[in-house]
């Protein structure tokens, strides 16, 4: 079983009339997670002789024709329905249900469709004799974008069936940062304490999973070792790694495995999904996240609140448990290219003109004085060109100074910039001197 650890989370809290928010980055497997939830033979194991007592019904939010509240209320109820059926639920609460389904899509008036959901849930709590649990996936949109009226209802029907009704959410990001109203609130109540974050898979399952992507092929465990190496605990990555495999390794000779992988790797550098899954993942994370990640991976120090958070999130393995989350080489590569081209970002010289702070390889430099930095100005102002001492002197200090500024104090002036700007000033990389022409800021 994949995610045991996480399914019997949600299992623990539904059996207890608990809801339950499930939070993951992009591609985490959230979406499978659910549907494992209503996986028959893992209701049977987990739920044993109580399994007849549940019904969980799967909502894909990603289905909804449009974001409004009548296409939640469908969506919903239609999956319920179909649960239900595939329960062996009776021809009689079907049909019921099949009426309301119907005011829900095609209402005499406006009002009809929420109370004809409303009328279908108390059906399926009071009659059906069967907790209900509303696993409600991609649900990140319609928590954002609906009236939170929607939500303060399904918090009002919680609070009537009590733990004949519970909800499961998968979200991107936690309720609290999705839903803002006070209605929405009201909902959010619901999950007090019942944040479950999940992150990069542990080897174990990462393997499991790649073996589901492989199936039907002909896989030996290095082909399988080498998927899992290079994608890591990432169910997207894995997935889209092993399309690649299928595409270039499969099936190919022991005795010409080690050239197909070189092959393979260099293919999973070029692939434009994989690329994208990477930076959709990268995006997701604060600037002070990516900052330690790209520490961490260097081997550098790094910050210890947000090297503590990715951990909670399940995105580095936690320092008791090394075997836990697994991160493959296809993310390390890519957090080292996000820290290469930072410091092509950083480096040089750069003038934050609003602020007057100015930055060398991304560190800020001690304050300029009046003078300095009206130099600095004007060299920056045309980076990588000379800059004769007739055009420092009138910019500087001033036409009527020409005949009182010498060279002497122009090199002055310079050389107390240099100073400040320079990581070595005997070796100067930015502000240059040449003889008799003049000075330049390379950038």
């Amino acid at each position: 079983m994949i995610r045991e650890r996480d399914i019997r989370f949600i299992f623990n809290a539904v059996r207890q009339g608990n809801c339950a928010s499930i939070v993951g980055l992009s591609n985490m497997g959230k979406s499978a997670l659910l549907r494992e939830i209503c996986a028959p033979a893992v209701q049977a194991e987990l739920l044993g002789d109580e399994r007849d007592n549940w019904l969980f019904a799967y909502v894909d939010c990603n289905l909804m024709p449009e974001l409004s509240e009548q296409a939640l209320h469908e969506i919903t109820l239609r999956s319920i329905i179909t649960a239900l059926r595939n329960s062996g639920a009776s021809d009689a609460l079907i049909e019921q249900l099949d009426k309301s389904y119907h005011q829900v899509v095609q209402p005499a008036t406006p009002i009809r469709s929420p109370l004809a959901f409303d009328h279908a849930l108390r059906l399926v709590c009071e009659e059906s004799g069967r907790h209900l649990a509303i696993l409600f996936d991609e649900f990140d949109d319609p928590f954002e974008k609906l009236s939170g009226r929607i939500f303060l209802n399904l918090r009002a029907m919680k609070d009537r069936f009590k733990d004949d009704l519970v909800y499961v959410t998968a979200t991107e990001r936690p309720l609290a940062q999705i839903g803002q109203s006070a209605d929405a609130s009201e909902f959010i109540e619901l999950f007090d304490t019942r944040e479950h974050w999940i992150g990069f898979l542990s080897r174990d399952d990462a393997i499991a999973l790649a073996r589901e992507f492989t199936a039907g092929a002909a896989v030996s465990e290095a082909d399988v070792a080498f998927i899992v190496d290079q994608a890591g605990g990432h169910a997207g990555l894995l997935e889209a790694t092993a399309e690649v495999w299928h595409r270039i390794a499969g099936g190919v000779p022991e005795d010409a495995k080690q050239g197909a992988f070189t092959l393979l790797r260099q293919a999973l550098d070029d692939q434009p999904s994989i690329r994208a899954e990477c930076a959709k993942l990268w995006a997701q994370l604060s600037e002070a996240e990516q900052t330690a990640l790209i520490a961490h991976t260097g081997g550098a120090p790094a910050a210890a609140e947000a090297l503590d958070a990715l951990r909670a999130r399940g995105l580095l393995a936690p320092n008791d448990a090394p075997s836990g989350a697994l991160v493959g080489e296809i993310w390390r590569a890519f957090i080292y290219r996000q820290g290469l081209a930072r410091e092509d970002l950083h480096r040089g010289v750069t003038v934050d003109v609003d602020s007057g702070e100015v930055y060398v390889d991304g560190r800020k430099i001690e304050p300029l004085t009046e003078l300095e930095y009206k130099l600095l100005l004007l060299l920056y102002g045309r980076l990588n060109k000379i800059v004769d001492k007739y055009t420092i002197v009138t910019n500087v200090w001033g036409e009527t100074y020409l005949d009182a500024v010498d060279d002497a104090r122009i090199e002055k002036l310079v050389s107390r910039l240099r100073s400040k700007l320079e990581p070595n000033v005997e070796e100067p990389r930015y502000l240059i001197t040449l003889r008799g022409r003049g000075y330049k800021l390379v950038g």
